[in-house]
């Protein structure tokens, strides 16, 4: 100003311009200076508010982070102390609830002994194959990061103890999910090692990979040997750094901008901090979040929380401890002296010595006491807590409580079913000994039973092959079942017991004699026994009538025996010997007694070879029908046709049903062969109507095996047959004279379906008038047997007479089978049988045979 005062003014107008441009360029000099001073100001007063929030929220992640982390560590600690020594009872419970209560931790892993289990079980496979160092090989406490299968990274808390260790798996991401640090991960990061010098793969990052190490706020938490850092960086202005050569060229066009640049400014400013109170919110949110996790966590694990100013001695209990203390409604605000006043007597004493500076220089204290409850329940109460410092520095304790009483109660049942079980196991074992005693006898006859003689056998051949001249002798009683069921089951025991004493009597002192059930006996004998004495003897013991408790009774004796004759026979060897010829004494009309041969064997296999020989012929086709026809001697015409069985054997040629009937049927396999002839006989009936030579009708043999077919009526009713067109010939052995039959019912059944039913092999084996009453059938055959000796014998010709005469009382016809002659012709017709069958009249024949044989008849009509 003394300057302009001082200055000439020029009165001309190019003075004028050259002063007013030179106040102009000071004006807006001093302008831009101002505004540059004051952006330069403003910048850094907002960097250094965004630096000091940076610095809030890495304490308050810090604070967060470290809690959930004493929280886990805590609680860990808790159930390893709490299956140190006890059982695995409420082992899934409490795991469960700790998993829902931290949702951070992802599994817990119990070794102890050889047990090892894994909470949830679907990660058992990815826990154990994580390179975890063996107890006591590494002195850290803390392990990892690892990376499970599905990406997933984890740390590993081991918590050791006695009896082995337990292992909680927490995940990375989820801890800091929890904390809040991934909302913010644009402008935070945070890393975890558990090494002093960790490599690539020993160190665990989330969030902003690229901040200024520089211009970051850390925060660093120590637990264990794990170091957890945290970093925050401040958001930058939004213009950027400042930038001088910029502000010199705006500062041209700051006249325009003269009365609009504080607008702008303050628009500016005004963004900012709306973007900061926006951040303040998102972090007010993610602690709000936190804090509701943490609520939610302690409120499903029933686990109360506590915090213990050591300035002012006040607590602050949540409402899940005032219910646990059975205290809800009261206040939230009480004080260790109150607190120890709700203590079992017993326990108070303990907790008088307490002193909160030794916990907290221990770093924390894990303790177990009881209460009393206002209502006089007790309660045990497990206790957790650690030191830490609030935001004003003042120095508390924080903790946790929760309720174990029933774990306590199930540990003290444990106990004494445990002290119960343990005597219940001496009193057990000298039970079984006895047992094993009782166990190793025939309880009926006194003698040793199946057990006693598979131990004796195998002690026998202990050496690995039984001793040169070993016996096994296997004896049956013949006509027990009679015996047992006509006489009844006491005298039948009766009769067990003395053939018992009686083989008894006979046995040499190094013989071993054994009930292995029902009526069977076996005899070990060494090569020194006369094992030939002995089977006389038993057989003539049991030759004549036998009297026992004053009633007569007649009994055989069957013997298989079987010799060891080199160290290739084994025990089980020797059993199927001697069983094979216990087998063939039976087949040679019992009462014998048939020592193993290698013929014997050989029979064996032939029956075996014939099996599987039949099982593949059913399968492979082999099975097919030939076909006999019927006659009516009046009219020669034929009345129907028998379907056959036969075996179209690929070396023996054509076989009759008595070379494999028998086989089958202990296959199993007559349902199958009965099936395939059926299917035969329907195909027959086709071919001839097609030929143009009719047949009137069909007959087919049907087991016992296929009549019990809960499917067969079903079957036969899909193929609508008309009616007497095909008639079911059933083996006159089938029992039918019992009226409550199922047999008589399926029979029924099928008549009602159109079928007719003849009785085939009629006098020839079981059937009785009452059964031929009960089946009722259509057509009766008479057996082979009765008409081919009726030519030179007149009793043959008069039973069949008598058969012919009880026919046509029940109204049945009558067919004569096994006609091979022309007297047994005559002799039949002269009886009344005009429907005859056999080789007199035609051989069964294969369906080529048949069709043409009906075309030969044709032609000859």
């Amino acid at each position: 100003m003394a300057l302009l005062k001082t200055a000439s003014i020029p009165r001309d107008r190019r003075s004028t311009l050259r002063l007013y441009a030179i106040l102009t360029v000071l004006f807006f000099a001093t302008l831009a200076t101002g505004t540059v001073v004051g952006g330069v100001f403003i910048r850094d007063a907002i960097r250094q508010e965004r630096i000091e929030q940076a610095e809030a929220r890495a304490a308050g992640f810090a604070k967060a982070l470290k809690s959930v982390l004493n929280m886990t560590d805590n609680v860990g600690k808790a159930l390893a102390e709490s299956f140190d020594d006890g059982g695995l009872e409420g082992y899934d419970t409490s795991v469960e609830t700790f998993l829902a209560s931290a949702p951070w931790t992802k599994a817990v892993v119990l070794n102890r002994g050889d047990v090892s289990l894994v909470l949830p079980q679907d990660l058992s496979a990815a826990m154990r194959s994580l390179p975890l160092p063996e107890d006591g090989a590494d002195a850290r406490k803390i392990f990892g990061p690892f990376t499970l299968p599905n990406g997933e990274r984890i740390l590993v808390y081991r918590y050791t103890f006695d009896a082995g260790n337990l292992e909680l798996v927490v995940g990375f991401e989820a801890i800091l999910e929890a904390v809040g640090l991934l909302e913010l991960e644009g402008t935070t990061r945070l890393s975890v090692q558990t090494v002093p010098e960790p490599g690539p793969d020993q160190l665990a990052t989330a969030g902003e990979s690229d901040l200024t190490p520089e211009d970051a706020i850390h925060e660093d938490i120590r637990v264990e040997n794990a170091t957890w850092t945290i970093s925050v960086s401040p958001h930058h202005l939004t213009e950027g750094n400042f930038d001088w050569a910029r502000a010199f060229r705006l500062a041209i066009g700051l006249l325009a901008l003269a009365f609009v640049a504080p607008f702008i400014a303050l628009l500016l400013l005004f963004r900012a901090r709306l973007r900061d109170n926006i951040n303040i919110r998102r972090s007010m949110m993610a602690v709000d979040n936190l804090s509701r996790h943490l609520d939610v966590a302690l409120n499903a694990s029933n686990i109360g929380l506590w915090e213990h100013d050591l300035e002012t001695g006040v607590q602050i209990w949540d409402d899940q401890i005032l219910r646990i203390y059975g205290l809800e409604g009261q206040s939230h605000v009480q004080s260790f002296q109150s607190w120890r006043s709700r203590l079992h007597p017993e326990d108070q004493e303990r907790f008088r010595q307490f002193n909160w500076e030794d916990a907290e220089n221990d770093n924390g204290f894990l303790t177990e006491y009881r209460i009393i409850t206002p209502v006089g329940q007790e309660k045990t109460i497990r206790s957790a807590g650690n030191a830490y410092r609030d935001a004003d520095g003042k120095r508390k304790f924080v903790g946790v409580n929760w309720d174990v009483s029933a774990d306590k109660a199930l540990q003290e049942a444990l106990a004494e079913a445990k002290a119960r079980a343990e005597e219940q196991n001496v009193a057990l074992e000298d039970a079984r000994a006895r047992m094993e005693e009782i166990a190793l006898q025939d309880t009926l006859t006194g003698i040793p039973n199946r057990r006693h003689f598979e131990k004796r056998l195998d002690a026998a051949q202990a050496g690995g092959a039984l001793p040169e001249g070993m016996n096994i002798v296997l004896i049956d009683l013949d006509g027990f079942k009679t015996i047992n069921d006509t006489m009844g089951h006491f005298f039948g025991d009766d009769v067990l017991r003395y053939a018992a004493d009686t083989f008894t009597q006979h046995v040499g002192p190094q013989d071993f004699l054994a009930r292995t059930g029902g009526d069977e006996f076996v005899a070990l004998m060494p090569a020194e026994s006369d094992v030939e004495a002995f089977a006389a003897a038993v057989t003539a013991a049991f030759a004549k009538p036998l009297r026992i408790d004053g009633r007569s009774c007649r009994l055989g004796v069957s013997l298989g025996i079987a010799t060891a004759e080199d160290s290739s026979d084994t025990a089980s060897d020797l059993l199927i010997k001697a069983d094979l010829a216990l087998y063939e004494a039976k087949n040679r009309g019992r009462g014998r007694t048939v020592n193993y041969t290698s013929n014997l064997m050989a029979k064996t296999f032939s029956l075996k070879r014939l099996a599987d020989e039949l099982q593949e012929a059913v399968e492979n086709g082999e099975i097919t029908a030939h076909y006999q026809p019927i006659f009516d001697v009046r009219t020669s015409t034929i009345v129907g046709v028998e379907a056959l069985a036969r075996w179209q054997h690929p070396r023996r040629g054509v076989l009759e049903p008595k070379a494999f009937l028998d086989v089958a049927e202990q296959l199993g396999l007559l349902h199958s062969i009965d099936d395939i002839v059926f299917q035969k006989a329907l195909s027959i009936l086709e071919t001839s109507r097609e030929a143009g030579m009719p047949l009137p009708g069909v007959s087919v043999n049907i087991s016992s095996q296929r009549l019990r077919d809960p499917l067969l009526l079903d079957r036969l009713s899909s193929f609508n047959l008309p009616p007497d067109t095909v008639h079911f010939e059933l083996l006159e052995s089938i029992p039918f004279d019992r009226p409550d039959s199922a047999l008589i019912k399926t029979v029924s059944a099928i008549r009602k379906l159109g079928i007719g039913i003849d009785l085939d092999d009629f006098g020839s084996g079981y059937a009785s008038l009452v059964g031929l009453t009960q089946v009722r059938p259509d057509r009766l055959k008479i057996a082979g047997q009765l008409i081919a000796p009726i030519t030179g014998s007149e009793e043959s010709l008069q039973i069949v007479e008598t058969i012919v005469r009880i026919a046509k009382t029940f109204n049945i016809g009558v067919i004569c089978e096994g006609v091979t002659s022309t007297d047994h012709f005559e002799k039949l017709e002269a009886l009344g049988c005009y429907l005859q069958q056999g080789y007199y009249f035609s051989r069964p024949m294969d369906e080529k045979q048949f069709i043409a044989f009906l075309r030969a008849r044709k032609g000859n009509d």
